[in-house]
């Protein structure tokens, strides 16, 4: 049987045999790619059968087996190299496999024949002629594509702005980039070959034990690095290594790729920064500071020696603050920092904890040596302050703790040391108080109450009550304010005028506004109508709190968590508050500026001040709330009526809403109502109410509208 047609007769026998050793030679393609093997080769056994079948001369016999024939097909070959490079065969496997299908052929055809004729002698060579053809064209495809592959990468790598470059598993340079020769300040031509060690760059001994350890485990790694050179920036880079293997799995190479990650380290810096240090005088914040009092305490009982830690409150700062105005307040509270930082070592700790309140800590100090020190900080702090050419005299209460023997604990220490500074502020400031365990039994009021606070939020004894506002127009309940109140175990019930004053000298107005925030958002979503929008509801915001810009992060992402289209939130801010802001240069609308998600901005106690005026526009307000005390005198003919009808004309002109706060009585409301204003809030509807109370008025106010 001639052997074109013994090729075509026995295909699927010939194709078992042949894909088990292509199998062994490429065992990557086990299981589904397996297939593809067989196909492919069915492929080449026909393109030989056609090649045998098909006249040749002599010439055109010798050319081809120097694989440089033109026989009708033969680009197939070409087609077999590209296609053998596409499912990532190496040269060495694509040739094993054309010489096992030439022998498992031969093979079976020469026990099929049983003895060889002349004409199948010369049938066997064409046959022959045919898979060197093949290898050779598919040899020649395979090489070209791969060539043109890795020309291309090495353009891409070349012009890619990421630094690369391979080594070879000694540290030697093979291949960079234009980037990478930019960072180590050098041409490829005066690289290549040499070692990091050898270039003397600075990275040299972390580089070579990355690459050791690449071609020791066989395994990619990451490292990061901060590269300085003197003639070119400062940067953080993020280093691949990756160990590249050839054919008898050997790392004949390792390629490194580096990603600047310098812009997201300086970003993430500064979000540390922002969580660790005041943004006024750039001194470290309260976090900071206990964490850096739990390690000197640590420090100290391991070391079995003593420190102190001073609370300092300056007197008469707000008299100052209100001669300088909020800005001037704010340098001279950086003048003050930079005083104490200039009168302790670099080893001690100087932090603010919020408002005028800065704290200490004075390693390595025994009693005698916190109070020298203590002594030098207030004679430095009376001294004048020059503050926009205003000679400025203020002082300080300054008290004091000693570890171990006044607080085996931070927080004990902090409270002795907070509560010796009231003692030297109760007895007439401008002191040092050294704590004494006597103070226990002779807190003020106010000081009780702020040692309480701490733990009225941790114990949850703060709740948010919510007051109606009504629609005068339908009567219905629009939206609700949200109140602090104070559940104390002792007193009752407080308002916030009990407690609100002392928040800010204790640094808990930021925890008590994300608190009320919180209650807010939650009740919102709770009290969704029929339309599954959220119910409005006001916040009053603390002005200390707001100018400085340390509650905008937290209100932006917890308004973004929750996903409203729109916010539902109104921030209500008093005229004193907008007058602190605007002096700040703080522009709230600017800072909470959210792609369809804006928090509402409101003006409470609203009047006849001119900078209330002026808010209306540069704040972009959505509502003010008519001053309670304008209110009380409505309806009864007389200035109030005209001012009231005045502010809310003006109001609707440039579509500001109107809400008239402390309505007790109808013949209030009826003229409100004629004056066209738009809501109500007060006794007349309802007291505020625990938020179970209030979510059951609501249903039924909603459960009434709807019948």
């Amino acid at each position: 049987m001639k052997l074109a047609r013994f090729i075509q007769t026995n295909m699927e026998r010939l194709l078992e045999d042949w894909e088990e050793a292509a199998l062994e030679i490429a065992p990557e393609f086990r299981g589904k790619d397996s297939r593809a093997l067989r196909d492919h080769a069915r492929s080449m056994l026909g393109f030989v059968a056609d090649d045998l079948s098909t006249f040749q001369t002599g010439d055109e016999s010798a050319r081809k087996a120097l694989g440089k024939g033109k026989v009708s097909g033969s680009d197939f070959g070409g087609k077999h190299g590209k296609h053998r490079l596409g499912q990532g065969m190496s040269m060495l496997q694509m040739v094993q496999e054309l010489r096992a299908l030439r022998a498992r052929v031969t093979k079976a055809w020469g026990v099929e024949q049983r003895g060889l004729t002349e004409k199948d002698i010369d049938e066997l060579v064409r046959f022959n002629e045919a898979i060197d053809q093949l290898i050779a064209t598919s040899i020649s495809s395979f090489s070209a594509l791969k060539d043109r592959v890795t020309y291309l990468i090495e353009a891409m790598l070349k012009t890619s702005s990421d630094p690369a470059a391979i080594f070879d598993p000694d540290g030697k340079y093979l291949f960079l980039n234009a980037a990478m020769a930019n960072l180590v300040n050098a041409t490829a031509r005066d690289v290549i070959g040499q070692t990091p060690h050898e270039l003397g760059l600075r990275l040299a001994t972390d580089l070579h034990d990355a690459i050791a350890t690449a071609v020791t485990t066989g395994k990619t790694l990451h490292r990061e690095y901060h590269h300085c050179s003197p003639s070119g920036p400062e940067l953080y880079l993020d280093c691949k290594f990756v160990p590249v293997f050839n054919d008898r799995e050997e790392i004949e190479a390792v390629i490194k790729t580096s990603r600047d990650i310098t812009e997201s380290k300086r970003t993430d810096y500064q979000v540390w920064r922002s969580a660790n240090f005041d943004a006024l005088t750039s001194l470290p914040n309260r976090r900071l500071f206990i964490d850096r009092l739990e390690q000197t305490l640590l420090e100290a009982q391991r070391k079995g020696s003593s420190f102190a830690v001073l609370f300092i409150d300056l007197d008469r700062f707000k008299q100052a603050n209100d001669q300088l105005g909020h800005r001037g307040g704010d340098r001279l509270l950086v003048k003050v920092a930079e005083r104490i930082n200039t009168k302790v070592r670099a080893m001690d700790t100087v932090a603010r904890l919020g408002g005028d309140e800065f704290t200490l800590i004075l390693k390595e100090t025994d009693r005698n040596g916190a109070m020298e020190a203590a002594k030098v900080l207030l004679g430095s702090l009376e001294q004048m302050f020059d503050v926009d050419s205003h000679r400025v005299h203020i002082s300080a209460s300054i008290g004091l703790a000693v570890f171990p023997g006044d607080g085996a604990d931070a927080d004990r220490l902090m409270h002795n040391a907070d509560q010796a500074m009231f003692a030297a502020k109760e007895a007439g400031g401008h002191r040092i108080q050294v704590y004494e365990s006597s103070m226990e039994q002779s807190e003020s009021e106010d000081l009780q109450l702020r040692r309480e606070l701490d733990d009225a939020l941790r114990e949850n004894q703060l709740e948010v009550y919510f007051q109606p506002i009504i629609d005068i127009r339908s009567g219905a309940i629009s939206r609700a304010e949200a109140l602090l109140r104070w559940n104390h175990p002792q007193r009752g019930l407080l308002a916030p005028d009990a407690f609100l004053g002392i928040t800010e000298q204790s640094g808990l107005t930021d925890s008590i506004t994300a608190y009320v925030l919180e209650q807010a958002v939650t009740c919102s979503l709770q009290w969704r109508d029929l339309s599954n929008e959220a119910f409005p509801i006001n916040i009053n915001e603390s002005p200390a709190s707001f100018v400085t810009r340390s509650l905008v992060d937290q209100w932006r992402a917890r308004l973004t968590e929750i996903g409203l289209n729109e916010s539902r939130i109104t921030l209500e801010l008093t005229p004193d508050s907008l007058n602190n802001i605007h002096a700040s240069g703080f522009n709230p609308v600017r800072s909470l500026g959210l792609a369809g998600l804006r928090l509402h901005l409101a003006i409470d106690d609203f009047g006849i001040e001119p900078f209330s005026l002026l808010a209306l526009q540069e704040f972009r307000m959505d509502s003010v709330k008519i001053d309670r005390e304008l209110i009380r005198d409505a309806g009864q003919g007389g200035d109030a009526d005209r001012i009231l009808e005045g502010i809310i004309a003006m109001a609707h002109a440039i579509d500001v809403q109107v809400v008239a706060v402390g309505v007790e009585n109808d013949e209030q409301l009826q003229f409100l109502t004629r004056a066209g204003c738009d809501y109500a809030q007060g006794f007349l509807f309802s007291r505020p109410l625990h938020p179970d109370d209030f979510g059951a008025l609501l249903t039924r106010d909603r459960q009434k509208a709807a019948s």
